[in-house]
């Protein structure tokens, strides 16, 4: 819905191994869309805290982890790229892409903690695993290029030329 779709099963792969989870980590997950993700997540993380800017998905993602057992999931309607939820995270995975890096996705990491986001523009944009290494300090890894649709609000508005 809502002109949305699940990123590839290869993608979503590489996410998973980039952000390394042991299970004892609090989990942000921008972009709920169906909940596969989220289950997967939660299956690898102590607590996954997922944001979606629509509703419906929320609700359909709702239902579809209640009947899978999924219980150690928080789903929030948020639109991310203008607020993200309290509180830090061990990781942050972002699941559409962004045109410029956002450092706030940083901010919302606990010391050590790591985020996936893919940034740039169409056809090739890069994935990056960033890692938090000081309150107002981090270091990022090229992972690959990819294309990836960008999250609602994670295009840069056209700008005037002149």
């Amino acid at each position: 819905g809502h002109g949305e779709s699940m990123m590839t099963p290869t993608l979503e792969g590489r996410l998973l191994q980039a952000l390394g989870l042991e299970g004892h980590e609090r989990v942000l997950e921008v972009g709920t869309g169906s909940g596969f993700m989220t289950a997967c997540l939660a299956a690898l993380s102590d607590h996954v805290t997922s944001v979606d800017i629509h509703a419906d998905f929320v609700a359909g993602a709702a239902g579809k982890l209640e009947q899978l057992g999924v219980d150690n999931v928080e789903l929030l309607e948020m639109d991310a790229m203008r607020q993200l939820p309290d509180g830090h995270f061990d990781a942050v995975a972002v699941t559409g892409s962004v045109q410029q890096f956002e450092p706030r996705f940083v901010e919302a990491l606990s010391n050590h903690g790591r985020l996936f986001i893919v940034v740039g523009d169409p056809p090739s944009m890069e994935a990056k695993l960033v890692e938090r290494t000081e309150e107002h300090d981090w270091q990022s890894i090229s992972l690959f290029e990819t294309n990836l649709k960008p999250l609602v609000h994670g295009a840069l508005p056209p700008q005037f030329v002149f």
